[in-house]
């Protein structure tokens, strides 16, 4: 597990530097915003288009690991949305606070999971990485619309206000993008492949220095009885969750350990992006994700150690 925990350090001391650079004024917070959002718009997109649309999957138990993936996504939301009177009493939460927790407990960080996946598995296994965007970026969209369109307003939102929101999501026209390029059998142009590997190159670590620089320490501990629930949903609940999935569709090996680190990275910050959007608590999805990452480096690789023997 050592092993893991300094391979995987590279990662985490990136985001300390985002961290750093935004605390000491290096670069400044609209210039922050503007990265934030060329990654979020532009750069993963494309990577997660190109990593699908050019990927081999000969090998690779798509359709059962997709299913897994997306089983476990559906099982933790249903069971927050089941739960949810008691569990808003129980914390103290209206309606927006909700949203954000369910957000906090399912979504998933693509950047984060997309720099440790070359990491610790080799880049082929981005291939990998490639089927956990197609499965569940699209789904968890929708459903955390939905959620949204339910708890955070009184009023009714309207069909359109959700079509609109799910495919103005650039991770969700992007993967669905790349699974319709995969299934039309035609191969990326040298050129295209060129242009996209060039982003590619960048975005990971500019993404992670964006994830460090949208840290805020201080306020992380504000409302945290919501706060703690998300870290420990996402980072032991939902890596459970994924396990009884895959083992349930018989995933096993590296595709395994790669559908866990996806489970158990923190929750993404597009959800903060969708929690202004839609009426949640966008403060308290900020605060989340602050905790999960501080904790994800000590949770992360203990997953992928009980993974790599499980799988």
């Amino acid at each position: 597990m050592t092993t893991i925990f300094l391979a995987l350090l590279p990662v985490f001391i990136v985001i300390l530097i985002g961290f750093a650079l935004r605390r000491f004024n290096v670069i400044g917070e609209a210039q922050w915003a503007g990265l934030d959002q060329i990654c979020y718009f532009v750069l993963f997109p494309a990577i997660i288009f190109k990593e699908i649309a050019a990927a081999d999957f000969t090998g690779v138990p798509v359709l059962r690991m997709a299913g897994a993936m997306m089983l476990a996504v559906v099982v933790m939301i249903a069971l927050l949305v089941i739960f949810s009177r008691p569990m808003m009493k129980g914390l103290g939460m209206g309606g927006p606070q909700f949203t954000s927790l369910v957000q906090g407990a399912a979504r998933w960080h693509t950047f984060i999971a997309f720099a440790i996946i070359p990491l610790q598995f080799g880049p082929a296994a981005l291939s990998l990485g490639a089927v956990s965007a197609a499965a569940m970026t699209p789904l968890l969209n929708i459903l955390c619309v939905i959620v949204m369109a339910r708890y955070a307003h009184e009023a009714k939102v309207s069909a359109k206000t959700l079509l609109l929101s799910i495919l103005r999501n650039p991770f969700v026209f992007s993967s669905l993008g790349g699974v319709a390029w995969q299934l039309s059998g035609l191969e990326l142009p040298g050129m295209a492949l060129q242009v996209l590997d060039m982003i590619g190159r960048g975005a990971l670590g500019l993404a992670l220095l964006t994830v460090g620089a949208g840290l805020r320490l201080g306020e992380a501990i504000a409302g945290w009885p919501p706060v703690a629930t998300a870290v420990v949903l996402k980072l032991l609940a939902m890596p459970l969750i994924m396990a009884g999935t895959l083992m349930l569709m018989g995933v096993e090996g590296q595709a395994f350990a790669v559908a866990m680190l996806c489970a158990a990275v923190p929750t993404g910050s597009g959800a903060y992006v969708l929690a202004r959007q839609m009426g949640g608590d966008a403060p308290m999805v900020a605060n989340m994700l602050t905790l999960q990452v501080i904790a994800a480096a000590l949770s992360i690789p203990l997953v992928i150690y009980l993974a790599g023997g499980a799988g």
